[in-house]
């Protein structure tokens, strides 16, 4: 186990510490085919695990998602995450189209939808979820940095390792709590509950959205301080669950670079809600061969 810390916190150096770390794939092939059969494929991934003795990870996204292909290109592109995921992943990819396709496939590990893409599901070889509520963290996986990827990714291979990180860390779940938006839509859920506006489910699937998305916005910024100052960084709960501490705290420069990303969640989520009832129908009403 030790032997894939040093790999990822020594061969990453080059490349996050060289100022890789928002590196961009818009332009790969696409990765995400539809129309496959998600619950073969995604029962094969289970299968090879459990003879491996390895964990399935299986990325639900989109050929039009830059962030699903952008993910897709640093585990295939970049050398030492290609050789984290080689010996302790099975990898799949799983088509969500417009997060109205497979659905059901997110179910079966207890996720309950899409509210972006990529999703990460982590699964051990029986299909039990590993990565809980951070299965919606990575919705800005495009920008990410390198280092972000592999410490998580670590974590979840079951990697050890003792001693100081050749990284610095930042508080993602600090980060995403102080994030503006997210407490405003937070309020705002609240507030539509107690006027019943909003039944209980929908306040509780607003609140996932709400979470999702903070977090993946307190990603972005770790992977652009990551860039800025030409450092590696992760997660600080993902050091030190790997037994590592941080080579520096960057909670406080994270929180300032995605101080002025300002939208409305609630809203943002209400106009995804609509472009996938809009999928959903075309699905529908579209001839099979016309969609593949």
């Amino acid at each position: 186990m030790l032997k894939i810390m040093r790999l990822v916190l020594t061969g990453l150096a080059a490349s996050v510490l060289g100022g890789g770390a928002l590196a961009q794939h818009d332009h790969r092939a696409p990765d995400y085919t539809e129309g496959a059969d998600a619950a073969s494929v995604i029962d094969a991934a289970l299968a090879q695990a459990r003879d491996e003795d390895k964990q399935a990870l299986i990325l639900f996204g989109a050929n039009w998602c830059h962030d699903s292909r952008g993910l897709a290109g640093k585990l295939e592109d970049d050398a030492q995450l290609s050789t984290l995921i080689e010996d302790h992943y099975v990898l799949v990819r799983v088509d969500v189209g417009q997060r109205h396709r497979n659905q059901d496939q997110l179910a079966r590990f207890g996720v309950s939808e899409s509210f972006g893409t990529p999703t990460l599901v982590i699964s051990d070889s029986a299909g039990v979820l590993q990565n809980g509520l951070t299965a919606h963290d990575w919705r800005t996986a495009d920008s990410a940095a390198l280092s972000d990827v592999a410490m998580y990714l670590s974590r979840y291979a079951g990697a050890e390792a003792e001693g100081e990180a050749l990284v610095s860390g930042a508080d993602l779940g600090a980060v995403a709590q102080g994030w503006p938006p997210y407490a405003q839509a937070l309020t705002e859920i609240e507030a539509r509950l107690a006027a019943g506006e909003m039944s209980e489910a929908d306040a509780a699937r607003a609140r996932m959205y709400a979470r999702g998305m903070a977090r993946s916005i307190a990603r972005l910024g770790m992977g652009r301080v990551a860039e800025a100052q030409a450092v590696g960084i992760a997660d600080i709960a993902d050091l030190q669950a790997l037994g590592l501490a941080a080579a520096e705290d960057l909670t406080a420069a994270v929180r300032e670079r995605i101080s002025e990303i300002d939208f409305d969640l609630l809203a943002r989520l209400a106009s995804q809600d609509a472009e996938t009832a809009d999928a959903l129908a075309r699905d529908h009403t579209q001839p099979v061969q016309d969609r593949e």
